[in-house]
């Protein structure tokens, strides 16, 4: 999933099959999205010279986390960098959080790539809509509405 990391809406989705990486997958993830965005946020799961060429040559801002290898340990440099990533991602994480916890979205309920990409789009409008409803009726609920299970 491309969320968006100013206020966690779900901007794009690009399914693969599990058995292949989602390093590989990085690339046609952002392209599907069609965002114009000065900065990418990503886990170490993206890391790798490809997925910072790409960006380079797209002219965005590459905020994919470092990652230790083998006898190469993290510099204070990379991880102050992971630090400062983190605390951006964390609207990004809530999104999965809520699509696993609410939406049953820890496993895929089909086989097949098509399939599941349809359950995770659907499931992804779900996501948006709720949360806009959440915005709306956070920031300015309507006068004379009760809202259930409030406080």
């Amino acid at each position: 999933m491309v969320v968006d990391a100013q206020n966690g809406y779900v901007r794009g989705v690009h399914t693969a099959p599990a058995n292949q990486s989602e390093m590989i997958h990085f690339e046609a993830a952002i392209k599907g999205a069609h965002i114009e965005a000065n900065r990418v946020y990503a886990d170490k799961g993206s890391a790798s010279n490809a997925n910072r060429q790409f960006l380079r040559n797209h002219k965005i801002k590459s905020a994919i986390m470092h990652r230790a290898y083998k006898n190469k340990p993290l510099s204070a440099r990379q991880k102050l960098a992971n630090k400062l990533i983190s605390k951006k991602r964390y609207i990004v994480e809530q999104c999965f959080g809520t699509a696993k916890r609410l939406f049953g979205m820890g496993r895929a309920s089909y086989f097949g790539t098509a399939k599941v990409n349809a359950q995770v789009m659907l499931k992804s409008i779900c996501m948006n809509l709720k949360k806009a409803a959440n915005k709306i009726f956070v920031d300015k609920p309507p006068r004379g509405v009760v809202r259930p299970n409030a406080t």
